[in-house]
């Protein structure tokens, strides 16, 4: 996305990272997934990602937000990755209230630009 995504794989980049970045048609998303040392999760499928698609000892991010039978939950099945990953972020609980502070940063940069 615009607002994770690509501002994430730029900053990366910058820091020389090697990034490759799929979405949910990329051909065998698994194996992708899988050579990740840091997977970054934003697929805006519900629960997609389990232990197949992570690498052991990966870091994993999940950014996703779905709500599924009136719960909140991510685009990773934490319990499931938990066992693989040596860290992983949950859902709720995780990143939400950093991606919900930087859009309102650049909600208010927008709103100052338009009134200069």
């Amino acid at each position: 996305s615009m607002v994770v995504g690509k501002p994430m794989s730029m900053m990366l980049l910058k820091k020389n990272a090697t990034v490759t970045v799929c979405h949910t048609k990329t051909k065998d998303l698994r194996a992708e997934c899988k050579e990740a040392d840091i997977l970054v999760a934003c697929a805006g499928v519900a629960e997609m990602i389990d232990e197949t698609y992570v690498k052991e000892g990966a870091v994993v991010f999940d950014v996703g937000i779905n709500v599924v039978d009136g719960k909140l939950c991510g685009d990773v099945k934490y319990k499931s990755v938990t066992g693989t990953a040596d860290k992983a972020t949950p859902v709720p609980g995780g990143v939400g209230t950093v991606t919900t502070s930087v859009l309102l940063k650049h909600t208010v940069w927008a709103a100052e630009q338009m009134n200069s």
